[in-house]
Order: C-alpha cells, then sequence, then structure tokens
C-alpha cells in the first residue's frame, strides 16, 4: 500500500482539489483507493458528494481514541465507487489538536491506523491524504504515514515564497524517518498563456528539477462546478481537458512509482519469447499481441480509446490479444500488466511523451 500526501501550508492551491481527482482517477484506473479527508473543513467530503448522519463515525473517532474505545477503520469508511473509498471527516477534527497536545504518540497516529489497516484490508493499493492547509498536528501525521508527498503549487509570488517554509519541515522530517520521504511538487491552477506562469514554471524547476512533475493542472472552472455538483471530475465531465489533466497525473504517478520499484528494469517484462508479435492489420482493425505466461490480467490503452484500458484476451502459452478498430492516424499506445504501464517489447518504434519516457508507437495508412 502506498500512501501519497497531498499538502502545501498555503491554502487555494488545489490541494484538495487535487486529492480528491488524483484518487478518483486512480480509482478509475482500477486501483483500490482511499481518500483520507485531514481537513477540518471536511472538504473533500462534501467534494465527493458525502453526507454524514448526526453521530456518525469520522476520523477523529480513529485519532482520538482511548486504546480501550478504539473503533475499526472498515466501518468508517464511505464507499463512493467499486475502487474509491473515502475516510470523512468534519469540523470536530479541530479539537484533535488539543486532544492530543501531551500525547507522546501526536504525530504517529495515523501511520498506525493505516498500517492496521494495510494488515486487516490488504486489498487497498493507494491511499490519498488530503492535509489540512497549515504544519500543524495533523499535516504532520500526513507527513510521519506518508511514502510520498505532492506539493500543489499554484503561480503566484506568495505560493513560491511558502515553499521555504515546508520545504524546512521536510529537510527536519527526513532526519527522523525510516524511510525517505519522496517529495514531488505540482503546478496546479496554471495559465499556460501568460508570460508569467512561464516564469513561474522556470522557478519551480529550477528548485525541484526531476522532482517537479511533468503534469500540469491548467485553471478550469469546470472543476469547481465538479466540486459544487459533489463529484470528481471523472464523474461529472470525463470528456473535459481538466479530466485528461488528472488522469495524465495519475498514469504519471504510476510511472514514477513503477520505475521506483524497477529502476533498472522499466519494463518488467518476465519469460517474454524472442518473437515478433508486434502490432498487425487483420480483419476487423489491428491485432495487438502480448506475451506474459505470469501476469493475471493484460489491457491496452492508447490514443485510439482515449488511454481507458482496454482488457486484452489470454491464450495459452502466456499469450494475450485484441483486436481493436482503428481508423488510420497516428497512435500512442502502451500495455497494462497488472496494473503497471509497459511499452509493447514486439513494436520497435517509439515515441517521447510528455512525462519524460516514452509509449509505443504506431502509425496506420
Amino acid at each position: 500500500m502506498r500512501v501519497i500526501a497531498v499538502a502545501n501550508q498555503k491554502g487555494g492551491c488545489g490541494k484538495t482539489t487535487t486529492s480528491i481527482n488524483l484518487a478518483a482517477c486512480l480509482a478509475h484506473l482500477g486501483k483500490q483507493t482511499l481518500l483520507v479527508d485531514l481537513d477540518p473543513q471536511g472538504h473533500s467530503t462534501c467534494g465527493l458528494g458525502v453526507q454524514l448522519e448526526k453521530g456518525a463515525l469520522t476520523l477523529y473517532d480513529l485519532l482520538g481514541f482511548r486504546e480501550a474505545l478504539r473503533p475499526s477503520v472498515m466501518p468508517i469508511l464511505k464507499q463512493v465507487n467499486s475502487c474509491l473509498y473515502l475516510l470523512p471527516s468534519d469540523g470536530v477534527l479541530n479539537a484533535l489538536e488539543e486532544d492530543l497536545a501531551n500525547s507522546p504518540d501526536r504525530d504517529k497516529r495515523l501511520k498506525r491506523e493505516l498500517d492496521i489497516l494495510e494488515r486487516e484490508n490488504p486489498d487497498f493499493e493507494y491511499v490519498i491524504l488530503d492535509c489540512p492547509p497549515n504544519l500543524g498536528v495533523l499535516t504532520f501525521n500526513a507527513l510521519e504515514a506518508a511514502d510520498d508527498l505532492i506539493i500543489p503549487i499554484e503561480p503566484s509570488f506568495f505560493s513560491l515564497h511558502g515553499l521555504a517554509k515546508i520545504s524546512e519541515t521536510i529537510q527536519h522530517l527526513q532526519i527522523f524517518r525510516e524511510t525517505r520521504l519522496n517529495v514531488y511538487a505540482l503546478l496546479t491552477l496554471f495559465d499556460s498563456d501568460t508570460t508569467f506562469g512561464q516564469e513561474i514554471y522556470e522557478e519551480v524547476l529550477a528548485h525541484f528539477q526531476d522532482q517537479l512533475l511533468r503534469t500540469v493542472i491548467h485553471n478550469a472552472i469546470v472543476l469547481k462546478e465538479a466540486s459544487s455538483a459533489g463529484q470528481s471530475i471523472v464523474e461529472y465531465a470525463p470528456e473535459s481537458s481538466a479530466f485528461r489533466d488528472y488522469f495524465h497525473l495519475a498514469v504519471e504517478y504510476l510511472k514514477r512509482d513503477w520505475q521506483r520499484r524497477f529502476p533498472m528494469n522499466e519494463l518488467g517484462w518476465k519469460n517474454i519469447l524472442h518473437r515478433h508479435y508486434g502490432p498487425r492489420s487483420v480483419l476487423g482493425g489491428v491485432l495487438f499481441q502480448a506475451i506474459n505466461e505470469k501476469a493475471e490480467i493484460v489491457e491496452i490503452a492508447g490514443d485510439f480509446n482515449q488511454w481507458i484500458p482496454e482488457a486484452m484476451q489470454k491464450r495459452p502459452n502466456g499469450l494475450w490479444q485484441k483486436v481493436i478498430p482503428i481508423h488510420p492516424g497516428k497512435y500512442r499506445y502502451k500495455f497494462i500488466v497488472d496494473g503497471e504501464w509497459q511499452i509493447d517489447p514486439y513494436q520497435p518504434v517509439q515515441r517521447q511523451n510528455e512525462y519524460g519516457t516514452v509509449d509505443s508507437y504506431l502509425e496506420l495508412v
């Protein structure tokens, strides 16, 4: 289970919007995902249209417990769809800082609960932590529990000024962590047509270098409309450019996670037969093929299906096939093997993408 904190002590940077829509896009890609609302304002909770009944258990009951009264995690969760769950919060969470003031484990409560959740419910693959806009006890709980940190940065002078504070906090935290926290920067509310926006981009790039995510979240009114409707952008406007931004963010994160786990083998393919199984024209479209005897599921996604993964059919001897109707044109595509994005090892033509990696490339005339 990989835990991702989305944090910035500055408000108005798209933190909650990013938390909701990154979680929704990971779920859209078939990843079992949990979104944890660590903000006492409960914006992720209401942003997903979840209404809490009076007396309902929330994150406060989980983190503020006395040992003898500790509730179980699962009954608190709200299921949004088949792959997305929410751990909700409300204004009561404001009391947690005072409640835990003298507790020696006040910054480790969330990590303890997520460790228990992972042991009891190993199906969860990703946890997104929507942090409050400050560096209090809730944010420190998130940073203790997280494997990765995404810092949303909107193009403004004040946003850049605030980076020094959170950078100092992270450097201090790294000293006491058992494993290093991976830090990424994400440009949000971005307008690429302005000179100021480009200047901000260059400054953030100079500061974070390869830790700056290549995906940029552009300013879009449809994101505010989705929040008002209590829906993620996946549900509200799947044909919008805002959806594409967050979908690309989810894909880029998964690629980076894959490269982190397998730095010397980006493809991750094993037991591949060295024969040519590249795409070829057949009756009804283009036949795509892959060889992987150990895979549970192999899917294909590309420009021809809006990058929505489609399952391939398993044949004997680890052969996977899929015929896709495609009109003449230029297409990028990839296989998804047990949830991991990979190029087609039998298609020699590739093109670099906006994330700094490559896609398999097919041109039909």
